[in-house]
């Protein structure tokens, strides 16, 4: 089991459920906590479940951060550059 701390966020993993539920009995006895269920955004990195395991993204982040400082409705411009051209050291 790996128990995450970082200032008053915890995030614990570990393959044995029964193994987590006792830990986080037992500090829900010493510490005052919430259970907030399966992981979702810690750090801002948002963790997003699949048939595979997990997915890690920062696109939620990247988002509010443009949002805020008026940058989301920006258009881009495209080039005429193809994407399979191969390119040259010359």
């Amino acid at each position: 089991m790996i128990l995450y701390l970082y200032v008053y966020d915890i995030m614990i993993l570990g393959i044995d459920i029964q193994v987590i539920n006792i830990t986080i009995s037992f500090l829900s006895k010493i510490f005052d906590m919430k259970n907030l269920g399966p992981i979702n955004v810690i750090l801002a990195i948002k963790f997003l479940k699949n048939s595979n395991g997990f997915v890690i993204t920062q696109a939620h982040y990247i988002e509010k951060i443009l949002k805020r400082f008026n940058y989301f409705e920006v258009f881009f411009l495209f080039s005429h550059f193809k994407p399979s051209a191969k390119l040259s050291k010359e």
